[in-house]
C-alpha cells in the first residue's frame, strides 16, 4: 500500500468535504499502520468534519466496537484496543469522548506520534484534547507546538488553571532554551518575568 498516497488523496477529499471518504482512506492506512500520525489525524479531522452524522462505516452502530475496546484493555492488548476504539470513534463521529478514548488508546499501545495527531485534531473542540495534545508535544520535545495547543485551551477557557500553569512552565522553559535569559539585566529579572500573572490568571 501506497501510504503517501492514500493519505493525499484522503486530504483532497476532506477538503472536497468528502469527509465519508476520507474517513475511510485513512481507516485503511491505520488498519495497515496503527502508528501513522497523519492517518490519526486526518482520520479525527474528518470525524469532526461528519459531526453528528452517522458516517457509511457506522451504520452498524459502536456497542459492539466499545464493547471489544474494553475487553481489550483489561486483557492488556493496547493494539487491539486501539483499533476497538477507533472504530468506536468511526461509528460515533460526534462523540469527542469516543475519539479521545482512541486517541488515549494510542498513546497506550505506544503510538505517541498518531495519539498527538488525533489529539491535536481533536483539541478543536475540546479543552481536554488540547491540553492533552499539549502535555504529548511537551513531553516530544515539541515546545512550540505544545504552547499553541495550550493556548488554543486558554481561548475557549482562560481561567483553565492548568493550562495556564503548563503554558507559564513552557514559556519559561522555552526562554532558557533560546537563551533568551542573556537579554535579561540579570537571572533576578528573568525569574520576576516567568513569575507575573498571564492574562487570565489571577
Amino acid at each position: 500500500m501506497d501510504l503517501k498516497k492514500h493519505l493525499d488523496r484522503a486530504e483532497q477529499a476532506l477538503h472536497r468535504g468528502q469527509a465519508d471518504f476520507s474517513a475511510e482512506l485513512c481507516d485503511q492506512v491505520l488498519d495497515f499502520a496503527p502508528g501513522e500520525a497523519r492517518a490519526a489525524e486526518l482520520l479525527a479531522k474528518s470525524l469532526l468534519q461528519l459531526g453528528g452524522k452517522k458516517s457509511l462505516l457506522g451504520k452498524l452502530g459502536a456497542g459492539p466496537a466499545g464493547f471489544a475496546a474494553g475487553f481489550s484493555k483489561i486483557t492488556k492488548n493496547p493494539d487491539a484496543e486501539a483499533r476497538a476504539r477507533r472504530r468506536a470513534f468511526i461509528k460515533d463521529p460526534g462523540d469527542i469522548r469516543k475519539g479521545c478514548s482512541w486517541a488515549e488508546a494510542l498513546e497506550r499501545a505506544g503510538y505517541a506520534g498518531a495519539a498527538l495527531g488525533a489529539f491535536g485534531a481533536l483539541s478543536e473542540s475540546d479543552v481536554m484534547a488540547a491540553k492533552q495534545a499539549g502535555a504529548l508535544a511537551h513531553a516530544q520535545g515539541e515546545v512550540e507546538l505544545a504552547l499553541e495547543y495550550y493556548q488554543r485551551a486558554l481561548d475557549v477557557d482562560p481561567r483553565d488553571t492548568d493550562a495556564l500553569r503548563a503554558r507559564k512552565n513552557l514559556a519559561a522553559e522555552q526562554a532558557l532554551r533560546t537563551k533568551r535569559y542573556d537579554e535579561a539585566d540579570s537571572a533576578l529579572d528573568l525569574l520576576v518575568e516567568m513569575d507575573k500573572p498571564t492574562e487570565g490568571e489571577e
